[in-house]
């Protein structure tokens, strides 16, 4: 859920985040700096929506396992 909400405040562009953003310290015009931190704004969101995604896919392939185990010993 922390990833889910974190890519989404990425994606809004919250302010508080700007500190993880990966941008230089200077920029020669304000519309540089604005491009740079849209695009890492984005990237950063969809990391951490490819992250989230990976954590449910780990939880059902888990979950399977323990089925599949679950019902071999039940036997």
């Amino acid at each position: 859920i922390q990833l889910v909400l974190m890519g989404l405040f990425f994606y809004v562009h919250s302010v508080a985040l700007i500190e993880d953003l990966p941008i230089e310290e200077e920029y020669h015009s304000l519309d540089e700096f604005y491009s740079a931190a849209n695009a890492a704004y984005n990237q950063n969101a969809y990391n951490c929506w490819i992250a989230a995604c990976i954590y449910v896919l780990t939880l059902l392939l888990s979950a399977q396992q323990f089925y599949v185990n679950s019902r071999v010993t039940a036997n």
